[in-house]
């Protein structure tokens, strides 16, 4: 059982004439091949791509695109240790729902591990090295806008100390609708969320965790405690931390949309 908690909160008579159905089978054949056959729905891709953050660090994503104009966009961040096909599976659910999708590797994971010819590996980042990772975010933002997803309908969503820096991120830029914060913790490297979420003021944020992750629970508590406006926690069975989160459990992909969908649509 998913644990919820939300603050603020007649007939046609049939033809006597023997060969009407197919006549009427042979017109609708001439019409659809005059039309170009029945309509497809529009395939949708997964595109592997490379952007630059300001600091100079070489992105590796996936942007998974929509064939519909300006539509709303969800920006994907990744665990520790972890890479962007950990949100393969929600981004493709997504994309299938209309909404865009960009999955990237954090600097110093994946592929994302080079900066002017310097190699990046997060075992060896700082707290510095941390809080410079909200630049990843930044880029990730500035190609999804080039790609013309709706920036003002672009909600971000992170798991673990991804979770943590979406919401650093959004704090610090109020055009950011929405955040999901999957796994997150009050401390994880020196992202610390409390005054984050306090900054983020009262835009809607949905805090989701797995009821034997002990501390994203008590994270997640204390987190919907000070936020200022809409924030609400679901509780999932089992200990599952991140992104797996949304693979162990049969509903948890699809409430993220119906969550967002009042939010920035489609």
């Amino acid at each position: 059982m998913i644990s919820v908690n939300a603050r603020l909160h007649a007939a046609r008579p049939r033809s006597t004439w023997p060969g009407a159905r197919f006549a009427l089978a042979g017109l609708f054949a001439i019409l659809a091949a005059a039309c170009g056959g029945p309509r497809r729905a529009p395939e949708l891709t997964a595109e592997d791509v490379r952007f630059e953050t300001a600091d100079g660090v070489r992105i590796a994503a996936t942007f998974y695109g929509v064939d519909t104009p300006a539509p709303p966009g969800i920006i994907l961040i990744h665990r520790l240790g972890a890479d962007r096909t950990a949100w393969g599976p929600f981004a493709q659910h997504a994309q299938r729902n209309g909404y865009a999708c960009l999955a990237f590797d954090l600097r110093g994971h994946g592929e994302s591990v080079r900066r002017d010819g310097e190699r990046l590996s997060y075992r060896a980042f700082t707290g510095a090295d941390w809080r410079a990772a909200v630049q990843d975010i930044d880029a990730a933002r500035r190609f999804m806008g080039r790609r013309g997803v709706n920036l003002a309908d672009t909600a971000i969503a992170g798991a673990s100390i991804g979770a943590n820096l979406a919401l650093a991120y959004a704090a610090e830029h109020p055009d950011v609708p929405a955040v999901v914060l999957v796994s997150p913790g009050l401390d994880y490297k020196g992202i610390r969320t409390a005054e984050a979420i306090a900054a983020y003021g009262n835009r809607p944020v949905l805090l989701m965790t797995s009821e034997g992750d002990s501390y994203s629970v008590s994270s997640c508590t204390e987190l919907d405690r000070v936020a200022e406006g809409l924030c609400e926690v679901r509780r999932y069975p089992g200990a599952t931390h991140g992104a797996p989160l949304l693979d162990a459990s049969d509903s948890a992909r699809d409430q993220i949309l119906l969550w967002l969908k009042p939010i920035i649509g489609p």
